[in-house]
């Protein structure tokens, strides 16, 4: 009689198991992660640098509003966002490319949530700064050769 090695198991006396070849797939409580007691939070960033860090996570989306209605505020911010990028001297190209950038949805999603989901507020909250800073633009000109020198340093 002839057997593959792939059907070859072996006995192993430790664990008293059959250990196959292939590896296998452990379940149960013997195999359970360990988790740590719960540690109080830092106050501040690992590090020292100094840095403030909040102690607890904030829910940012209520799961029970309406698609639909969560689809028309999307739009009408993003028709606000396409608007002002065509009122700030450019074209019906800057508009739509205003209005199709992601810090624009979350911009709007932002800002729906700061207004307790009221879409309303919020869109009353969006006329006033319909299209967000620019990401590229937090950064001043230093700092982004800094950052650009530093990357090709570690080879990143």
């Amino acid at each position: 009689m002839y057997f593959h090695s792939c059907d070859l198991t072996t006995y192993s006396l430790s664990t008293r198991r059959l250990n196959s070849t292939q590896g296998e797939i452990r379940v149960g409580p013997s195999h359970q992660a360990k988790l740590p007691e719960l540690q109080p939070f830092p106050y501040e960033a690992p590090g020292g640098l100094g840095q403030a860090v909040t102690e607890n996570e904030e829910l940012v989306w209520m799961p029970g509003v309406n698609d639909c209605d969560l689809l028309m505020y999307l739009r009408a911010a993003r028709s606000m966002a396409a608007f002002a990028g065509m009122c700030d001297g450019g074209s019906t190209e800057d508009g739509c490319l205003a209005a199709s950038r992601d810090d624009t949805t979350l911009n709007a999603l932002n800002t729906l949530h700061e207004s307790s989901y009221d879409a309303g507020k919020a869109l009353q909250r969006l006329v006033k700064k319909p299209v967000p800073k620019l990401i590229e633009k937090c950064w001043s000109e230093d700092e982004v050769v800094r950052h650009s020198l530093l990357l090709l340093f570690y080879n990143l």
